[in-house]
């Protein structure tokens, strides 16, 4: 994302978005977007697409937001590449959407198991992954995750 885009009319919209966990502004932020200069056509028209999923809008916002949502985008991004995550039919799940998922399910049932054994090992290496997870997670959810719930979450492998 070009920094020139990022106006004051862009940020709080984008703000706005995020706090509410409501996407329907997005026509408005391409044509703020516009405003700013944008003319890539892909960040344009995903922005002027009623039929975006929560998630997907939710990780064009963050993309547009700030350096650091952006970042934590990437990072959660990298992160399901580096493991190779897998759906439960075994097919690579290597999107946002997946490390979404992922941070729900470990809040949502306490315990996250992965079909590879990378997943479950990056958690089981260090507590510092686990809070790099969290940390960038809650960035782009805006769900907070207190050190003492993430260290109640455990992991495993099917394999």
């Amino acid at each position: 994302m070009n920094p020139a885009w990022r106006t004051g009319t862009v940020a709080a919209l984008c703000r706005r978005m995020l706090d509410t966990r409501e996407f329907d502004a997005l026509p408005i932020l391409a044509d703020a977007l516009q405003d700013a200069g944008c003319t890539d056509p892909e960040i344009l028209t995903s922005c002027q697409d009623g039929t975006l999923s929560r998630a997907r809008a939710e990780r064009l916002v963050n993309l547009m937001y700030s350096d650091e949502t952006a970042a934590a985008v990437r990072w959660l991004e990298q992160f399901v590449r580096d493991i190779d995550h897998c759906d439960a039919e075994g097919n690579p799940a290597d999107t946002y959407e997946s490390a979404v998922e992922i941070g729900r399910t470990g809040l949502d049932q306490g315990h996250i198991t992965f079909v590879s054994i990378e997943g479950a090992h990056f958690f089981w290496q260090s507590d510092n992954n686990r809070r790099a997870f969290f940390r960038n997670w809650s960035l782009v959810t805006g769900v907070a995750v207190p050190d003492d719930q993430q260290a109640r979450i455990t992991f495993s492998c099917t394999c």
